[in-house]
């Protein structure tokens, strides 16, 4: 054999042993990050009570992490928020206004509530409006603080009409004993119930402190927590996002219920 053919196959051989060894470790990085990734607990974030402000939601892009967000149907920027949302990757809940136990406190006159005082033409005549006002919604959530939920045929007959929309509940409530929960589970919905409120008190090291504990009971798991366009609420974000992500996979509800 030539000897020029020699050190031309001697090249190849080196070549392909170089090529193959950094494509294994390529490999076994890429596997390495994969179960690092795999051991972070999963999220899916949803900010609630958007409808009024585009602001807000110019807010939660910044944020640049996939989340959920849950629009009140008729405000003046509902369907703007839902659109744009959509387009940007997020998931868009609706949340349905339902009888809040402070009625008075929450009374408003942007929007009607669903409540047992009304007809069941009426409750009706209210679902057909809402969920279809936001015809780009995967699912719905509810007020933590409401009365209707707590009312078991008033919830049969919302989720019945949700679920023939084949649209995911996602009660607001932070029990899985609530009322509406249950009626979702045994009704074989798409159903979630939150974990955690991020922002029930106002203060950034409260929250800190709320997630972190969090994150310590549920390391295996993901869940659902929900949020608020507020400006405390996005300073401790802004603050403390490099440090949680290197404990949770934010995800959308949308991934949350594919996987």
């Amino acid at each position: 054999m030539p000897k020029s053919l020699k050190i031309i196959l001697l090249i190849t051989l080196i070549f392909i042993l170089f090529f193959s060894y950094f494509y294994l470790q390529k490999g076994s990085l890429k596997n390495v990050l994969d179960k690092e990734k795999s051991k972070k607990i999963k999220i899916a974030l949803i900010f609630d009570d958007l409808g009024q402000s585009l602001e807000s939601l110019h807010q939660i892009y910044n944020l640049k992490i996939p989340v959920t967000v849950s629009v009140i149907p008729g405000l003046k920027f509902s369907k703007n928020i839902a659109h744009i949302a959509s387009r940007t990757g997020f998931s868009v809940l609706i949340h349905l206004p339902l009888e809040p136990k402070k009625a008075n406190y929450y009374s408003t006159d942007k929007y009607e509530f669903i409540s047992s005082n009304l007809t069941k033409n009426q409750i009706n005549r209210l679902l057909a409006n809402y969920l279809n006002s936001i015809r780009i919604a995967i699912g719905v959530n509810n007020h933590m603080g409401s009365k209707a939920t707590e009312n078991r045929e008033l919830m049969k007959q919302i989720l019945k009409k949700i679920k023939q929309k084949n649209l995911i509940f996602i009660d607001s409530h932070t029990s899985p004993k609530s009322v509406a929960y249950q009626i979702a589970k045994k009704m074989s919905m798409k159903t979630g119930c939150n974990k955690l409120f991020l922002d029930a008190t106002d203060q950034p090291e409260e929250m800190k402190k709320r997630i972190y504990e969090m994150i310590a009971k549920n390391q295996k798991d993901k869940l659902i927590i929900i949020a608020h366009p507020k400006k405390n609420t996005f300073k401790f974000l802004n603050d403390n996002l490099s440090q949680l992500k290197e404990k949770i996979n934010f995800i959308t509800l949308k991934e949350y219920f594919s996987r």
